[in-house]
């Protein structure tokens, strides 16, 4: 058995970027949840999806901390499921493929990850979850290993947190 965990990383940028910028009114800083995985184990996939040809912030940060971008491609009713679908499946493909990737740290505040955390532990896997208490499914924070909140690693007091906004109609 591998007492060192190497964690593969995928991050559903969109998701967690608004999540972060409504309830925190943060930026999303994806080397400070690099830093924190790393208290944990090795990194050794690290992989971001969104639309990126509108994030040219982010595509920056990304490359600065050996992200893999995965474009999303949105589709004309504006649907973002396409972009856990991916997620969800390149996460399950990865557990399939690399023997040595024994732990998964899912970025997102979407309870659409919920199948997918059950099913990576199913396989034996360790699960994190990263996400904001505010935006967080609370099921998702629940059925994982570890759940990792921006509160903490941004050191945010519970006052200075804000509501999640009621999605448009």
């Amino acid at each position: 058995m591998q007492d060192k965990l190497n964690i593969a990383v995928f991050i559903d940028y969109d998701n967690t970027e608004i999540g972060v910028k409504s309830t925190l009114r943060r930026d999303f800083d994806v080397g400070l949840v690099l830093s924190a995985l790393k208290e944990r184990g090795d990194i050794v996939a690290k992989f971001a999806y969104a639309n990126w040809g509108r994030q040219e912030a982010a595509t920056r940060q990304m490359a600065e901390n050996a992200v893999q971008m995965v474009q999303r491609i949105p589709s004309p009713r504006g649907d973002k499921n396409g972009a856990d679908i991916n997620l969800a499946l390149d996460a399950l493909e990865m557990a399939f493929t690399h023997d040595h990737v024994n732990a998964f740290a899912i970025v997102s505040g979407d309870s659409d990850f919920i199948p997918l955390v059950n099913k990576l532990k199913e396989y034996g896997k360790t699960v994190f979850v990263v996400g904001g208490r505010a935006f967080t499914s609370t099921i998702l924070q629940q059925n994982c290993h570890e759940f990792i909140s921006f509160e903490s690693l941004l050191n945010v007091a519970p006052e200075e947190v804000q509501p999640m906004p009621a999605p448009e109609a």
